[in-house]
């Protein structure tokens, strides 16, 4: 697998990344705390393609690579298995957080350690950049949210404003860094 900064005109790779999932379960948060209920959903990959990454995120990355912030690809061969972006705009009251804007592996990459890796490699840009926390507004599914608190992320003390607004029912994350 390779790991490394994407180009600009790479940005639309997203789109061949497979989005597919089944979801049976969602966390709400509640006072702080998180609850799991149930809740069925199959994410369709042609669904996400083509309301989500056509949409929403190409445009949206485009902005934070024009904006000096930071997107990595991993590759297998010539096949992009994962994609994760940094913003470099700092947030919070303090400006001391970076938002983690994006990590998704296609379906026959995960559970193979790749958004580990992508983490990681967030991580080290956010600390170069000087950031204390990432800020990560997260897919309420339980596989994305328990992946996030594996790696020791932990329910947002400081909700994003914003953020919110945009995203009222994703996970607020925050990771210590």
């Amino acid at each position: 697998m390779e790991y490394r900064l994407l180009k600009r005109e790479e940005i639309e790779r997203l789109r061949e990344i497979d989005r597919s999932e089944i979801i049976e379960k969602l966390y709400l948060e509640n006072n702080g705390r998180l609850e799991l209920k149930n809740e069925f959903y199959d994410v369709k990959n042609e669904w996400w393609i083509n309301e989500e990454v056509e949409k929403i995120l190409v445009p949206r990355l485009y902005d934070l690579f024009d904006r000096g912030g930071t997107i990595i690809g991993v590759f297998k061969g010539r096949e992009i298995s994962g994609m994760v972006a940094l913003e470099s705009e700092f947030i919070g009251k303090n400006k001391d957080q970076l938002k983690l804007d994006i990590l998704f592996v296609s379906k026959k990459h995960r559970k193979t350690g790749i958004g580990k890796n992508l983490m990681n490699l967030a991580i080290e840009k956010a600390r170069e950049k000087g950031a204390s926390k990432l800020y990560i507004s997260a897919t309420p599914s339980q596989n994305t949210v328990d992946f996030y608190l594996s790696l020791g992320c932990k329910v947002a003390t400081e909700i994003d404003k914003e953020l919110f607004e945009l995203e009222p029912e994703d996970i607020h994350l925050e990771l210590e860094l």
